[in-house]
């Protein structure tokens, strides 16, 4: 349905999720003469911002980060040339690839979308458990929503909050976690470590 005149603009940034969507839109596009044009949100900003100021912010793990005002400032200041022929085609044929293969958990990894296995990020919420449990002092319940802020908060590949407490559900049936209240909503239940996991 976009006219074949109008000019396609793809903001992504440096995490699977984006640069999965990316491929995808442009496997969509393959056959449409539309120019495309790629606006990367973690690459605009060390474009846009000078060093002194990129240690006060910090660069965008995903679009979604960035405040409305400073999209429209990067859209604003960002030079941006159509997307060559030869990127757009090898991208488009992995979202093809990625669309066929069954495996649907990637992550971000030098540049490179790489497949990853459903564990990957178990250790990094048992340790953010731990790191808590030591914080409040105490071996008490916590409300599962704090601990998935915390780990998406300070886990360096950008995830999803559903991801994380998908994973944490998974823990609490391997007997990792104990829980009480109601599953059916992150904030109406509190998790906390098995005793023995905790040195």
């Amino acid at each position: 349905m976009i006219p074949p005149h109008q000019k396609v603009i793809i903001w992504t940034c440096e995490n699977a999720a984006e640069q999965t969507g990316l491929r995808i839109v442009l496997y969509l596009l393959q056959n449409e003469v539309n120019e495309v044009f790629e606006l990367n949100t973690f690459k605009a900003f060390q474009e846009c911002y000078a060093y002194p100021m990129l240690e006060a912010e910090q660069f965008p793990r995903s679009s979604g980060e960035v405040i409305p005002d400073k999209l429209l400032q990067l859209y604003e200041q960002c030079e941006l040339k159509p997307m060559k022929f030869a990127k757009r085609n090898a991208l488009s044929e992995e979202g093809q690839k990625l669309l066929l293969n069954e495996n649907h958990l990637r992550t971000w990894e030098y540049g490179e979308l790489r497949h990853s296995n459903i564990e990957r990020g178990d250790a990094f919420i048992i340790h953010c458990a731990k790191r808590l449990h030591k914080e409040l002092d105490t071996h008490d319940y916590m409300k599962a929503a704090r601990l998935i802020g915390e780990v998406v908060g300070h886990m360096q590949q950008y995830t999803g909050d559903e991801w994380i407490e998908y994973r944490l559900r998974d823990l609490i049936s391997e007997g990792i976690f104990d829980y009480r209240g109601d599953l059916r909503a992150m904030r109406r239940y509190e998790v906390k470590l098995k005793e023995e996991l905790l040195h």
